[in-house]
C-alpha cells in the first residue's frame, strides 16, 4: 500500500548559473509504502508530524546556509535524507507550479539500479 502527503514552502537561494539572490514556491510530494499495519502504512499524526518538521527545516529560508547547491535536485535529496530514517520512504518529488518543472528522487540504491538497467532497456527497443 502507499500513503503520501503533499507540502508546499516558499524559499531563498541561489545557483552558480543564477548568482542573483532569487525565491521560489515548491510543493513536495512524500510517498510511504508498506504493509498496512492496524489500518496504517504510516500513523497519519506521525506523518505530519514528521512533515512539519521538514517543511520548517525549508519554509522561508536560504537553502545555501545548508544545501551547498540548492537546485530542485538537491533540495528532493535533502527532503529524502530527512526522511529516510522512516523506513517506508519511497519517492519524494518537488514541484515548481509557477515553471512547470518537477524531480522525482527515490534513493540512490533506486537511481543506481535504474541507471543500469535504462541503458540495456534502451538497447533492446533500438534492435
Amino acid at each position: 500500500m502507499k500513503i503520501f502527503k503533499r507540502f508546499s514552502f516558499d524559499c531563498a537561494h541561489r545557483l552558480p548559473d543564477w548568482p542573483d539572490v532569487h525565491g521560489h514556491s515548491y510543493q513536495a510530494e512524500v510517498w510511504f509504502e508498506g504493509p498496512v499495519v492496524d489500518g496504517y502504512v504510516i500513523r497519519e499524526s506521525e506523518l505530519n508530524a514528521i512533515i512539519e518538521r521538514v517543511r520548517t527545516k525549508l519554509d522561508h529560508r536560504y537553502l545555501n546556509d545548508f544545501i551547498s547547491t540548492p537546485t530542485s535536485e538537491n533540495i528532493a535529496k535533502f527532503i529524502w535524507d530527512e526522511l529516510a530514517h522512516t523506513g517506508t520512504l519511497s519517492k519524494v518529488q518537488l514541484f515548481r507550479p509557477s515553471c512547470g518543472l518537477g524531480v522525482e528522487y527515490v534513493g540512490e540504491a533506486a537511481e543506481l539500479h535504474e541507471r543500469q538497467t535504462v541503458p540495456a532497456t534502451v538497447a533492446a527497443l533500438t534492435r
